[in-house]
C-alpha cells in the first residue's frame, strides 16, 4: 500500500467534507423542518438517513472493500 501525499490528503478530506456538509445539508434542513411542521420527526429521520447514514455507509464500504 503506497503512502498518499499531502495533496493527496487534502483532497480526499474535502470530498469527504463536502459529502457531509455540503450546501443541500446547511439551507435544506431548515426549509425542510419550517415545511414539515407537525411532521418534524419523520422528516428529520429521512433527512438524518439519506444525509448521513448513506454517505457514512458508502466511506465503510470503500474503507472494508479497499476500493481505488
Amino acid at each position: 500500500m503506497k503512502k498518499l501525499s499531502i495533496k493527496q490528503y487534502l483532497i480526499i478530506s474535502s470530498l469527504i467534507f463536502g459529502m457531509f456538509f455540503g450546501a443541500g445539508n446547511l439551507i435544506f434542513p431548515v426549509h425542510l423542518g419550517q415545511l414539515a411542521g407537525k411532521n418534524w420527526l419523520p422528516a428529520a429521520i429521512g433527512f438524518i438517513v439519506s444525509g448521513t447514514l448513506i454517505p457514512l455507509a458508502s466511506l465503510l464500504a470503500l474503507a472494508v472493500t479497499r476500493a481505488d
